[in-house]
């Protein structure tokens, strides 16, 4: 007999497969059709349901602990869940047969939405905002981590940094903390500088927070492992607990494989684009967080930006990151696009402590002055934690000059012969100006990384190493089958992205790396069952790096000096994409499937300068379309409503109403992010409508 914690996680993914069912029955009939827009807002009802059954059983079964405390009641808690899912899939049946059958979907209940902070609320849950909160910092790495701590509590409230806030460490994890922190000092020491600040902006905002608590957001608890692990639940620090173990392997009653969450990075340069500056590409691909997109400015080093997966490196379910994420890019016209891909090659002897992902990125948007730079910086690091994913450096960075992946670097910081990708290849040994990286190793040296079967991984030009077997994959339990599956997930992916390099090679633009990330891959007809064998039978599927798992989608262009953009994506950036395989995504409240824009200039005031130029130039093409579109088309309505919050939201905005000359300059950075944010939700929602009526 099932047990009431697994029976509500496999409920939750039952209820993940019945919200992808449902958008699917209306999401490709198009703004014309009245059951389109009837669709939408009745799933939108049962997502906030849906988010609060999840943050239910995140209190229960201890995957959400970053996020919040655990259940006064687990039993409780895992009862409400599972009516909260049991609510869920019939919702969404209900949707998809009056959906399917042409009909209007009966109206929801729609649980009473709160605003607290920046964000709403359904009763306790906090929901993911739908627009990628902002945060400007400048000044000294100190100053700029109280900045980050605080602007985040602006957005979120301070339960964001709570968990954390309230942990305590034993004598041995107190000593871990300390191995790592002397590396980033000896490395890093810029990054310590900002978790410094961080622990005093928390405080200041009235949430007291030790040093070595900030600290340990950035280096994790754990000695460096001895064995590959799996992404998360063994990231997650001082737990080992069973339910954390069937909570990340996704228990359910309806697919036979693990969801893999992973992500994707395509980037073009030189001889590839249509100008010879660098165009780039990402997707972070879990179910999206709390997240906040950084603007800094640094007394010392480059202005950057850079989107962490999580304001508090940690991500409900599948763990501790440490201030990892993608993508990011500086004044320096160097871009960091993926995580590369590959990992656990180096020989295990040489896994050990040295600095984790995030912070290397940080490191190196900061301070490297292009790609070359970068290179050296990343071979100069030691190992470290091989074991784990981003538990070490290396990554796909490149400029408008030159581009390069860092799969393997074995015996660093001296390492003799690195594993390092600078172009794409044809089956001639031709190369090309664009690389890719999705989770699977691509240098045809690479065969060795990523936990291989005895049979050993296929390769092909265009997809780099993988395994289609479903034996192989399973012939060993645990992370090596997850880091095998990811080369068969990444194999699609991986044609995908040179499939669409090489049809524009030469002309690649912005506008073409929006529109790669924002067309779906094939499905191939059946019920999930019948998808699910031809799955495991090894049959290739025609994926893309646009699917219902993106989290996070952004395009980039980024340049020396001043004008680089960079636009980013809850979610994917075009509604109707499908699942990579026989999976379910994942879905978002109240989704805008559009792209906000930055762009990368000289001050924080000129940063807003540029939002707010082109927010209001969006919205005049959006009151243009509205008036073409006329008042009797079934979505005039929900165009006007968008439209009208994008014209409230910069009601009384300006670059000079965002400074108090007089006010400490804290103060004023965090009035320039609070109008920037207003400013970008309202791009986004002027966007939509144009793009919505482009669209008919």
């Amino acid at each position: 007999m099932t047990d009431p914690l697994t029976q509500a996680q496999q409920l939750r993914t039952q209820a993940l497969f019945a919200v992808y069912d449902a958008n699917r029955s209306f999401v490709e009939k198009g703004w014309g059709d009245p059951v389109h827009i009837a669709g939408r807002e009745a799933l939108d009802s049962v997502l906030i349901g849906l988010a609060q059954a999840k943050w239910t059983l995140g209190q229960a079964d201890g995957s959400y602990r970053e996020f919040a405390p655990e259940a006064p009641s687990v039993p409780a808690a895992i009862a409400q869940a599972t009516q909260g899912f049991e609510r869920a899939i019939s919702a969404c049946e209900q949707i998809r047969q009056a959906c399917d059958a042409g009909r209007l979907p009966p109206a929801m209940e729609r649980p009473e939405l709160l605003r607290s902070a920046e964000i709403q609320f359904a009763g306790n849950t906090p929901l993911v905002p739908n627009v990628s909160p902002v945060v400007v910092l400048q000044g000294s790495n100190e100053e700029m981590g109280a900045q980050y701590a605080q602007q985040v509590i602006d957005i979120y409230g301070v339960w964001i940094f709570t968990q954390q806030a309230r942990r305590t460490f034993t004598e041995t994890e107190a000593l871990e903390i300390s191995r790592w922190e002397a590396e980033l000092q000896r490395l890093t020491p810029e990054v310590l500088a900002f978790a410094a600040g961080m622990a005093r902006g928390c405080t200041e905002a009235g949430l007291p927070m030790s040093r070595q608590q900030a600290v340990a957001i950035w280096t994790g608890i754990r000695p460096p492992a001895r064995e590959a692990r799996p992404m998360a639940f063994a990231q997650m620090d001082g737990d080992s607990d069973a339910r954390i173990t069937a909570a990340y392997l996704g228990v359910s009653a309806r697919t036979l494989s693990t969801e893999t969450d992973l992500c994707s990075g395509i980037c073009a340069w030189g001889r590839a684009t249509a100008d010879g500056s660098l165009i780039a590409g990402s997707s972070t691909d879990h179910d999206c967080t709390f997240q906040a997109t950084i603007v800094a400015f640094p007394d010392k080093g480059n202005p950057f930006i850079y989107t962490p997966f999580s304001a508090n490196g940690s991500i409900p379910v599948l763990g501790n990151f440490h201030m990892a994420g993608h993508p990011g890019m500086n004044a320096a016209g160097l871009a960091y696009v993926h995580h590369g891909g590959a990992n656990t090659g180096e020989p295990q002897a040489q896994w050990g402590y040295g600095v984790r992902r995030g912070p290397a990125t940080f490191h190196l948007l900061q301070f490297a002055s292009d790609a070359a730079d970068a290179s050296k910086r990343l071979q100069d690091f030691p190992v470290g934690d091989a074991g784990i994913s981003l538990g070490t450096v290396g990554g796909l960075f490149a400029d408008a000059r030159q581009g390069f992946s860092l799969e393997s670097r074995p015996g660093a910081p001296n390492s003799s012969h690195p594993i390092v990708r600078e172009h794409s290849l044809d089956a001639l040994g031709k190369t090309f100006d664009f690389l890719y990286a999705n989770n699977n190793a691509m240098a045809p040296e690479s065969g060795h990384l990523n936990c291989p079967p005895e049979t050993g991984y296929r390769y092909t030009v265009a997809g780099g190493w993988f395994t289609l077997d479903w034996n192989a994959i399973q012939s060993e339990p645990g992370p090596k089958a997850f880091r095998r599956l990811n080369t068969r997930s990444s194999e699609g992916r991986n044609r995908y992205a040179y499939r669409r390099m090489m049809e524009r090679y030469g002309q690649i633009d912005l506008e073409y790396m929006k529109a790669v990330y924002r067309q779906g891959g094939d499905m191939p007809l059946g019920t999930l069952e019948q998808l699910q064998r031809l799955w495991q039978a090894g049959t290739p599927w025609n994926s893309s790096t646009a699917h219902r798992g993106n989290a996070f989608t952004a395009v980039m262009r980024p340049q020396c000096g001043e004008g680089g953009r960079y636009l980013g994506c809850i979610g994917p950036a075009h509604r109707a994409v499908k699942a990579r395989g026989p999976e379910h995504g994942y879905h978002y409240v109240d989704e805008t499937n559009t792209f906000s824009e930055i762009e990368l200039r000289r001050s924080p005031e000129a940063v807003l300068e540029a939002a707010l130029e082109l927010a209001h130039e969006r919205c005049q093409q959006g009151r243009t379309a509205l008036r073409q579109l006329g008042t009797k088309h079934p979505a005039f309505a929900l165009f006007s409503n968008w439209l009208g919050e994008a014209d409230h939201a910069l009601v009384g905005l300006s670059v000079t109403g965002a400074v108090d000359p007089a006010a400490p300059r804290t103060r004023q950075l965090a009035r320039i992010a609070t109008t920037l944010r207003s400013t970008v939700r309202a791009q986004v929602r002027a966007t939509q409508v144009t793009e919505a009526i482009a669209s008919l």
